[in-house]
């Protein structure tokens, strides 16, 4: 009975995750839904309705009635920040004749009921949070998949994305399924390595997390490649160890990992023999890669190709470019517009750090950076410490926004605050979460044990 128990609860949490990945990570599945399985082409209703069944799949039963305790420094200076928001758009709007107020009000009653239903999920869903995500972005890569075979405009080479509204070949959103992928990525990551996942599970991750390789070097998103690296960097430096990797040297100089070298080197060396078209894609993918980032170091530094041409900017690196020239003029001789900013979405400066400044001046770049900063402090020492599989996935999940605050986007889109808000929910507070949830939990207090010493 207790079993039975379990896996019913285990279910009804499985619901409230899934619906927290809508919200989170939602757009790959509905753009194969709506453009790929021609649903509801270029329909942003279809999208909002999604949104609010993800939104509807978060509602415990027990809502209104148990609150969990959020980041609450995190927590007001959001609510202090999108609230500045919504004023400036009304009262000190940077865009002259700007009309989309109700929509831009319907994204931040997402986010605002997002976050007020977090504040009602119970922690159990720690449980059930990793397998959930490791699944769903599985799914979402396997409609991209689906999308670009049957996409007779997609060719090899080009990024994977799905093509938006029967628009021009590649004009999707490859941003998209790069987030999904790295996700997945670090899902499977911990699920692998987490010391109860059944040996079938383990597969499942190790098949899950290469394809989420493969469609992170499909869709050649430099900020999620960045993430990445920056992510390794910082699990080895918190997890390994001078004294590890002597042992792991010598365990392998021994002759079985040696000769399981030398065979896993013949077998990919036949492999690419056998399937060469494989090596060529992958090779073809990365110089291209290389070859679009260099181009943008010579045009940085002024200098020309090899071929004897000027090497230019592309599009995204020219606008940051662009961007950060303007603030610097502002800087130089308008430092006083800085104090109030611009008003609400002023320039599109495709840095949001930097347009959280400009727009709504030294307050809206004080709270959105400290709650930046907050996370990333945070982040840092649930790496070091790993005190569960949601926070341990929140904390390299990071590594991606962190490098999307200087790369990609706006400080008033939904993609920053969906995840943000999560962070608020169960970063800075897991020692409040009780001990089962907890991968090194504090011993409770027994007939034959202390936690805390009597005095003598």
């Amino acid at each position: 009975m207790k079993n039975l128990i379990r896996i019913l609860q285990d279910l009804d949490y499985m619901r409230m995750v899934v619906g927290i990945c809508i919200l989170v990570d939602g757009y790959p599945l509905i753009f194969f839904f709506r453009e790929t399985l021609k649903l509801a082409p270029g329909s942003t209703a279809f999208t909002a309705a999604v949104f609010a069944m993800g939104l509807v799949l978060m509602i415990p039963f027990t809502a209104l009635r148990r609150l969990y305790r959020p980041n609450l420094t995190m927590f007001w200076m959001s609510i202090t920040f999108l609230s500045l928001s919504i004023f400036y758009m009304y009262a000190y709007n940077g865009v002259p004749g700007f009309e989309d107020h109700d929509r831009e009000m319907i994204y931040y009653a997402y986010t605002l009921i997002f976050l007020l239903l977090l504040i009602n999920i119970p922690n159990d869903i720690i449980r059930v949070f990793i397998p959930v995500v490791v699944i769903f972005t599985l799914f979402s890569n396997l409609g991209l998949i689906y999308a670009l075979i049957t996409d007779p405009t997609w060719a090899i080479g080009q990024r994977a994305t799905i093509t938006l509204n029967n628009g021009d070949a590649g004009s999707g959103n490859p941003h998209a399924f790069s987030r999904n992928a790295f996700m997945g990525f670090i899902a499977c990551a911990i699920w692998l390595v987490q010391p109860n996942t059944n040996v079938l599970f383990r597969l499942l991750s190790v098949f899950a997390g290469a394809i989420n390789l493969a469609v992170l070097v499909l869709t050649q998103t430099r900020s999620a490649i960045v993430a990445l690296i920056l992510a390794a960097v910082f699990f080895f430096a918190f997890n390994v160890r001078a004294a590890q990797i002597r042992t792991a040297v010598r365990n392998l100089v021994k002759p079985i990992p040696i000769l399981m070298m030398v065979v896993a080197v013949v077998v990919i060396i036949m492999f690419f023999r056998r399937y060469y078209s494989v090596y060529a894609i992958l090779e073809g993918y990365i110089v291209a890669f290389a070859e679009r980032n260099l181009e943008n170091i010579y045009a940085l530094v002024g200098v020309g190709t090899k071929e004897g041409f000027r090497a230019t900017l592309d599009d995204s690196a020219a606008n940051r470019s662009v961007s950060a020239q303007f603030f610097s003029n502002v800087l130089g001789g308008h430092l006083h517009r800085l104090i109030l900013g611009y008003g609400y979405k002023f320039l599109y400066l495709d840095v949001p750090v930097m347009e959280a400044f400009v727009d709504l001046g030294i307050l809206g770049f004080v709270l959105f950076g400290g709650v930046n900063l907050l996370t990333m402090y945070y982040a840092l020492g649930i790496m070091r410490r790993n005190p569960n599989p949601l926070c341990t996935f929140l904390a390299y999940f990071y590594m991606l926004i962190l490098v999307q605050l200087f790369t990609n986007g706006r400080p008033f889109e939904i993609s920053f605050w969906f995840p943000l808000a999560l962070m608020i929910r169960f970063m800075g507070v897991d020692h409040l979460f009780p001990a089962h949830l907890q991968n090194h939990p504090v011993p409770a207090p027994t007939e034959s044990f202390d936690v805390v010493p009597k005095p003598a």
